[in-house]
């Protein structure tokens, strides 16, 4: 990756508790401590630790050591659509 492309992807991202609400919205609980293991390079990272861009029309979750998209979520007027092939697994603490 080249300094240039380095410098826009640092000015497009935010870190995932930016999308804090919208996790809670899909899972029913704040998602930012939960642990997602990357499936490509198997690093596990906060989801509120994860690079997240949000000025497409969805929001990508891209893992910090790697930059593999973990997640994907858009919304449109009917739903909410969540894809999370880039996650090995989610690992949320149970619940008080």
């Amino acid at each position: 990756m080249d300094n240039d492309q380095a410098d826009m992807n640092t000015a497009l991202m935010v870190d995932g508790n930016a999308v804090a609400g919208q996790l809670e919205q899909i899972f029913g609980r704040d998602m930012t401590m939960a642990i997602a293991r990357c499936a490509g390079c198997a690093r596990d990272a906060q989801m509120g630790a994860l690079m997240a861009f949000i000025r497409g029309p969805g929001i990508v979750l891209r893992c910090p050591a790697c930059q593999n998209a973990i997640a994907r979520i858009v919304e449109t007027p009917s739903a909410t659509y969540l894809e999370a092939r880039g996650a090995a697994y989610l690992r949320m603490a149970p619940q008080a």
